[in-house]
């Protein structure tokens, strides 16, 4: 199998990537962003910055590139377009116009708004910044190409994934940072609230999982970690019972919150029908 995935360079993307390399036998086809640098990859990866100079015929699109952070489409909006609607419309023509009938588009639980109760699937989308609307831009479009073009795509909302290559701003970052350049780290945490909590290398497995076993249609599932903790109980987690202190900010940024928590039944019940243990 030939797979085409964007964003290798990114947290999620290099993940997969790993995923992939270390336990199948596909061929690997990377797409990075021509303003990237790109990192030094396993022998097995085939590396382009253009997709009209790919000429190999793929067989699943892994689209995880695109702008991944909220704060970043806030204070630069046509980021959210350009980064994340358009460059998903140029991955499904590609699709379309080279026979590709499966795509995978990673999206996130932003596209929820700010929602105060845990949010499954069928719930009403909502969008509070240009990150959330890009992914729901994103979301009709991979719905329109199925329906339109017979493309089966599948959008994965992620939600709290932590793991290795994380982006050195993001919190599980910074607490391995703090733990690592700290006799006794300080932390700022934003709330109380419980999030779920997604080690990356298990959604890594779960993404291959859904290439084995794609829908034939367009489908949406979330992503979730059995861990429902808060951003203390996370600190606590990987402390390894090292002296910490904490102190509670509400970080004030129009259109981004903190809040929010998602329901993870709906792809359980799918690895159920596909024999598949999560």
């Amino acid at each position: 199998m030939k797979i085409l995935i964007t964003g290798g360079n990114g947290f999620v993307g290099r993940n997969i990537i790993d995923e992939i390399i270390n336990n199948t036998d596909w061929m690997v086809i990377c797409l990075i962003h021509i303003n990237d640098n790109i990192p030094e990859f396993p022998e097995r990866i085939n590396k382009y910055k253009k997709i009209d100079d790919i000429t190999t015929k793929i067989d699943v699109i892994i689209h995880a590139g695109g702008n991944p952070s909220s704060k970043s489409c806030i204070s630069n909006p046509e980021s959210g377009i350009n980064d994340n609607i358009l460059y998903t419309f140029e991955l499904l023509e590609f699709a379309r116009k080279n026979d590709i009938k499966k795509f995978i588009f990673l999206s996130s639980c932003e596209v929820y708004g700010f929602a105060t109760e845990t949010s499954s699937e069928s719930d009403e989308l909502k969008s509070y910044n240009m990150y959330g609307a890009s992914k729901v831009a994103c979301e009709h479009i991979c719905s329109a190409y199925f329906h339109t073009y017979s493309i089966c795509t599948t959008a994965i909302r992620l939600i709290n994934t932590y793991g290795p290559h994380c982006q050195k701003e993001r919190f599980p970052s910074i607490i391995k940072q703090k733990f690592e350049n700290e006799k006794i780290p300080h932390f700022i945490i934003s709330n109380k609230t419980k999030k779920r909590w997604l080690d990356i290398k298990e959604m890594a497995k779960r993404i291959v999982f859904i290439i084995n076993n794609m829908p034939n249609y367009f489908e949406v599932f979330n992503f979730v970690g059995d861990d429902n903790l808060t951003l203390l109980e996370f600190i606590e987690k990987f402390s390894d019972s090292k002296k910490f202190t904490y102190e509670y900010i509400k970080e004030e940024i129009s259109g981004y919150h903190h809040e929010g928590n998602a329901d993870g039944s709906k792809f359980k019940l799918f690895c159920i029908e596909n024999n598949y243990k999560s």
